[in-house]
């Protein structure tokens, strides 16, 4: 009997795989560039086995489709730039169902007219969005809430977690959460229970989160129809779409604001959150850089902690540079989501026939040797000169039709967090600090540092 089930097992795995290469090689790719099934091809093995940075074209396959990830900016070009507007690569993941039912279609998942569509609204509306002042605001009432920790460590990535998750409520929704002086997973708790098949508490978790969406859709809506704050100079996120859906005709349901919604939440909290961390973390290891950056802000600003305005905050070329050089050693989102090409497309010295998955590695391109000197080593120098970068070589907002439409959102709050807290304190790394010569994250799509502990004290201003 034993022998029979073992037989059946050997069968049926062997027949999966006949059917899954049969049904790859349908999809033909340059010979040079195939792989083994699930594995890759030689030359990706090999760069391995040397520790190399291996920078083309390389072939893996799973969930049987044929991924090519694609880790030379000289090809990116035409991927990211020779696509028409109206027919870009389209997002390909099997989302699951945890992942599917909590994201749903919003811009990150969605594709053709329904990505296009929300595209087109949610560009203007998150340019309306921005204000260095409500950052400001959130950011003195962090201050308030810091003094009782002041000269003792301090987990940074979940303090950074408190001001962005405030500053996206209100800027998004118009909602103040509460997250700076009670713990953001006490409010949120589907944040914590996201996404696992093991936690039976997630769909209850969910649904409550969805009633919480659409409640603030409903009241906005309300106050839309009967010109509430209507001569309100700051317009979160949420009101701008729903007037520009309004104002264009545009049918939608409730559903797919709560996905995008969804979306703009999550991920623009996590990955900011973890993007100051290691901003700031940079300048507690580099006490030099981090006094060149406070000169810089007092030049700007002055001495006592204030919020900047948006042109001053484009003054500020070093703290822009400290940011940049941040994100291109730790990028927050290590890859970009697969994309399937919708037609035939050149890459470097390839035709890729229509869809092809392709998948681009941002950690790797971003740390190559090839395209950065001595990339390993934090220079924010390099960012001011600029001369040598190539501009496929940085890209840990993607690029292209499909770029992170919150690049700009971040970057102001980024620029003003530090900004503020470079005239209100300063910082170090605890001597007993794991993370002395690099940053330790938990392994995942979005990096998440793992206790990254620093020690603050408040500046005498009068020096």
């Amino acid at each position: 009997m034993f022998a029979l089930i073992t037989f059946i097992i050997i069968f049926a795995t062997i027949a999966y795989f006949i059917h899954v290469i049969n049904k790859i090689n349908k999809n033909k790719i340059p010979k040079e560039l195939e792989g083994i099934p699930f594995i890759s091809n030689w030359s990706t093995i090999w760069a391995l086995l040397l520790q190399k940075n291996h920078d083309v074209i390389q072939d893996t396959i799973a969930e049987s489709s044929r991924v090519l990830n694609i880790n030379n900016p000289l090809y990116l070009k035409n991927f990211f730039t020779k696509i028409e507007d109206d027919d870009p690569p389209k997002i390909n993941l099997n989302k699951g169902r945890i992942v599917g039912e909590f994201f749903g279609d919003g811009l990150i998942f969605s594709n053709g007219d329904k990505w296009r569509t929300f595209r087109k609204l949610a560009n203007p509306a998150f340019n309306k969005a921005l204000s260095p002042d409500i950052v400001g605001e959130i950011t003195f009432e962090l201050f308030n809430f810091m003094k009782q920790d002041l000269g003792r460590p301090i987990d940074i990535f979940e303090t950074m977690q408190r001001i962005t998750i405030e500053v996206l409520g209100k800027l998004a929704f118009g909602y103040r959460f509460g997250a700076i002086e009670s713990v953001y997973y006490l409010i949120f708790p589907w944040l914590i229970k996201l996404p696992t098949d093991q936690n039976r508490k997630y769909f209850e978790a969910n649904k409550e989160f969805d009633e919480f969406i659409s409640d603030i859709i409903k009241e906005k809506r309300n106050d839309i129809e009967n010109k509430k704050g209507s001569n309100n100079s700051r317009i979160d996120l949420l009101t701008s779409m729903l007037k520009l859906i309004n104002q264009e005709g545009i049918h939608t349901d409730s559903k797919q604001l709560r996905d995008e919604m969804v979306g703009f939440f999550v991920a623009g909290h996590d990955t900011s959150s973890t993007a100051l961390s290691i901003s700031l973390y940079f300048l507690a290891r580099y006490p030099e850089m981090q006094e060149k950056a406070r000169e810089e802000v007092i030049s700007i600003l002055g001495n006592e902690p204030i919020t900047p305005t948006m042109e001053q905050l484009k003054e500020m070329k070093y703290i822009n540079a400290v940011i940049k050089e941040a994100l291109r050693i730790y990028p927050p989102a290590t890859a970009i989501v697969p994309r399937k090409l919708s037609k035939p497309m050149k890459i470097g010295p390839y035709i890729l026939p229509a869809e092809t998955v392709c998948s681009i590695n941002i950690w790797q391109i971003n740390n190559s040797p090839k395209y950065w000197e001595n990339p390993k080593q934090y220079n924010p120098e390099r960012f001011l000169n600029n001369e040598n970068i190539n501009a496929f070589s940085w890209i840990p907002f993607s690029s292209g039709v499909r770029n992170c439409i919150g690049q700009n959102f971040t970057l102001m709050e980024q620029r003003v967090i530090l900004s503020m807290f470079l005239l209100k304190y300063k910082w170090t790394l605890p001597e007993d600090s794991i993370h002395k010569n690099k940053i330790l994250f938990e392994p995942q799509f979005l990096l998440r540092p793992i206790d990254l502990k620093l020690v603050f004290t408040e500046r005498n201003h009068n020096i």
